[in-house]
């Protein structure tokens, strides 16, 4: 009786793992609020900046609402400071930022 319910679990599990039930979460997405950015070229020119951080696999942005939304690579994690750090390179300053690290309207500290 045992080893039925052994198999019985070992096929359950297989059919999760198999049946796409047991897969990572998708990544979190990061949102940083940049008042200035008002035209498409201001945001292509923080987006660039953007792709340059470790760990970033894709920028959208909302030039109406003035956000950028960032997106990491399955299983990387993005530093807040240096997502904020890229927009001010490009010339922007960010006036929030809101992430699976927390919430921030001044630059993190990591």
């Amino acid at each position: 009786m045992r080893m039925q319910n052994r198999l019985q679990v070992v096929a359950a599990v297989a059919v999760l793992v198999f049946g796409g039930l047991l897969q990572a979460a998708d990544p979190v997405p990061t949102k940083l609020t940049v008042p200035g950015m008002d035209c498409l070229s201001c945001a292509k020119k923080a987006g660039d900046k953007l792709y340059a951080v470790p760990g970033v696999a894709d920028v959208k942005v909302d030039i109406k609402a003035k956000l950028l939304i960032v997106t990491p690579k399955q299983g990387a994690a993005m530093s807040p400071r240096s997502l904020w750090e890229a927009v001010a390179k490009a010339g922007y300053e960010p006036s929030k930022l809101e992430g699976p690290n927390g919430s921030f309207t001044t630059k993190p500290t990591s």
